[in-house]
């Protein structure tokens, strides 16, 4: 037998109506998936893969991209920068002239780790926004030496193809991929107002989206509040002045009399 519904009472108003969305919509940004890391080493073959590293990221979801220190890999520690890059630039292993930099991968004594929420509008200043049907790539030009870091050509996309296709709002074998995403392909993402955050410091998540969603709230209360607040009646038009009346010269004020002109001096010579 089905659940009944229980519609809430009359008395319930706008501040309630409010919280129970507010609830709705932080319960649905927190369904997104926390994806496989990725851990930015040689060691890992999953860059050697036929079709390169590709992964198909929903809105809401999060990735972590991984340093991992000296000796975790299984190897030496390699130093990289991390860049969010268009299809051209990862076309040919080179970032623009303004980059947006994720992660720097330089501390070999622990592991640094970068996380990255897919969201379509960011509360914070330094997030980064995705559009659905779109691509993005993830590149390093970086060689794996200390001397290498600072590289803008080449490196490692180019000789270890450690680069990561990030397919947004796509399923693998769909019609959006095979034909091609958005115009992320042709060109960079716009860079950020600024530089990134701080090495190894998330991204912020499920916070941002909260203060996201409830400023939107208070946005669609204020307007249903405009749109039921009590209207003023009109006020009534006034008429026309209506003229003083014209009255005799003992009976009115001194101030309504009209100015008098002083009779001439006359002075004895």
């Amino acid at each position: 037998m089905p659940e009944a519904v229980v519609a809430p009472p009359a008395s319930v108003g706008m501040a309630g109506r409010c919280a129970a969305l507010l609830v709705a919509v932080l319960g649905a940004g927190a369904a997104g998936l926390s994806l496989e890391p990725v851990v930015w080493h040689t060691g890992n073959r999953r860059f050697l893969a036929a079709g390169g590293y590709v992964l198909y990221p929903q809105i809401g979801d999060r990735l972590d991209l991984v340093c991992p220190g000296a000796g975790g890999a299984g190897g030496g520690y390699e130093y990289y920068k991390l860049y969010l890059v268009g299809g051209a630039q990862a076309r040919r292993c080179q970032v623009p002239p303004a980059p947006t930099l994720l992660l720097t991968c330089d501390r070999p004594q622990r592991d640094v780790r970068f996380t990255i929420k897919f969201q379509e509008f960011s509360p914070n200043l330094w997030g980064h926004e995705f559009r659905r049907l779109h691509d993005y790539y993830i590149i390093t030009t970086s060689d794996g030496t200390p001397e290498g870091l600072e590289n803008r050509q080449g490196g490692a996309c180019l000789t270890r193809a450690m680069r990561v296709t990030l397919r947004v709002g796509q399923r693998p074998g769909s019609a959006t991929e095979q034909e091609g995403a958005g115009p992320a392909n042709q060109t960079s993402p716009p860079p950020g107002p600024g530089p990134p955050p701080p090495r190894g410091q998330a991204v912020a998540g499920g916070a941002g989206g909260g203060a996201a969603a409830l400023l939107a709230l208070a946005g669609a209360g204020g307007a249903l509040w405009w749109r039921r607040r009590p209207r003023r009646p009109p006020k009534t038009p006034r008429g026309p002045p209506r003229p003083r009346p014209a009255c005799p010269a003992p009976a009115c004020p001194l101030r309504d009399l009209p100015p008098t002109t002083a009779p001439p001096a006359y002075y004895k010579v």
